[in-house]
């Protein structure tokens, strides 16, 4: 009976073993490590998009609904990898990166693509563009359209999105803004663009071209009194620890463009590519909504922040201020280009 009883427990020993051995693999594959669901396909690229914001920027909200973008539409074909914060480069150096094709995409302001193709300072001009209705039918339109086929030409790349950076405002640490001889004296950091340093230097600042990645040392040393962005924008970068006032005068639209290789775009399969201007084009609108909404919610931040936020009133002063900035650029880039954008309805 003893002798059964061991024959028993060793055979029921090595049933449990040989059990384990065939069940438990079973077992975490249905746990998800192993688990084949045909819909899904296997990667075939893996793309790097850079940008220079802070991580939960609206750039970077717009760049991850990109990215998921394009994996639910190629099925995981594609997947996107987001390097926030300049990891890559600043945004000059990350677009040439991708003209060179050394990066996939970059995501920068218009006013540093134009190095590229000078039409584009169209879009920087000071109080071009209406309201954000009239900068999407611009965009989406004849005159966008055309622009952006011509980039491409200059370039090797392709603009696949469009989001914004949104109504650049002045932030300093001297005085409210209300008219522009309050601007006198005063320090302004602009980009290193020529419509942006003439703007700014003929509202009576004395204009001061800086690097993105510099600009935050340089205001704590002094070497600016202030910039000019988007109040959301000002907060992410956390200029608001030294400067104090801030006034509501949306002098430059701050347009922003995603683009790829265009070598890298047309080695692609047609189906891919449709993928990636299907996701940039829905990227973009929910950009430029998340940004346009962070604008109201970032004047009250700033405010419960303490600084003294102000609107200006008397936005036609400024606009009549730089009315040469727009005899100058018409001459450069032709009164049929200005033309056909103020006249879109």
């Amino acid at each position: 009976m003893g002798k059964t009883r061991n024959l028993i427990r060793k055979a029921t020993s090595a049933f449990l073993a040989v059990a384990l051995l065939v069940f438990v693999p079973l077992l975490v594959s249905a746990g998800g490590l192993d688990v084949d669901i045909p819909y899904i396909k296997p990667v075939k690229h893996t793309l790097r998009f850079a940008h220079g914001l802070p991580p939960g920027s609206p750039y970077d909200k717009g760049a991850h609904r990109f990215a998921e973008l394009v994996r639910q539409y190629s099925r995981g074909e594609m997947v996107v990898k987001i390097f926030p914060s300049s990891q890559l480069g600043k945004e000059q150096t990350a677009a040439k990166m991708v003209q060179l094709g050394t990066l996939d995409i970059s995501l920068q302001a218009v006013n540093n693509s134009t190095m590229w193709y000078k039409p584009l300072d169209v879009y920087i001009m000071p109080f071009i563009f209406r309201d954000r209705a009239h900068v999407n039918n611009v965009l989406f339109g004849p005159v966008g359209q055309k622009l952006e086929r011509e980039f491409i030409k200059a370039s090797k790349m392709r603009v696949i999105s469009w989001f914004e950076w949104g109504d650049r405002s002045i932030f300093n640490n001297k005085k409210p803004i209300n008219k522009p001889s309050d601007l006198n004296g005063v320090k302004i950091r602009v980009p290193k663009n020529r419509v942006m340093v003439d703007t700014y230097n003929l509202l009576g600042a004395t204009a001061t071209a800086i690097d993105w990645g510099e600009l935050y040392s340089a205001l704590q040393m002094g070497l600016a009194d202030g910039l000019e962005g988007p109040p959301q924008g000002m907060i992410d970068m956390k200029f608001n620890d030294f400067l104090d006032y801030y006034s509501y005068i949306n002098v430059f639209y701050g347009l922003a463009n995603v683009v790829i290789n265009e070598k890298m775009y047309q080695g692609l399969s047609r189906e891919h590519q449709e993928v990636i201007i299907r996701a940039g084009a829905e990227a973009g609108n929910y950009q430029r909504w998340l940004s346009t909404v962070s604008h109201i919610e970032g004047l009250s931040k700033l405010a419960k922040l303490g600084v003294k936020v102000n609107k200006v009133e008397d936005r036609q002063a400024f606009v009549n201020r730089v009315k040469p900035v727009w005899d100058k650029y018409r001459k450069k880039l032709g009164n049929e280009l200005f033309d056909s954008i103020v006249n879109t309805k």
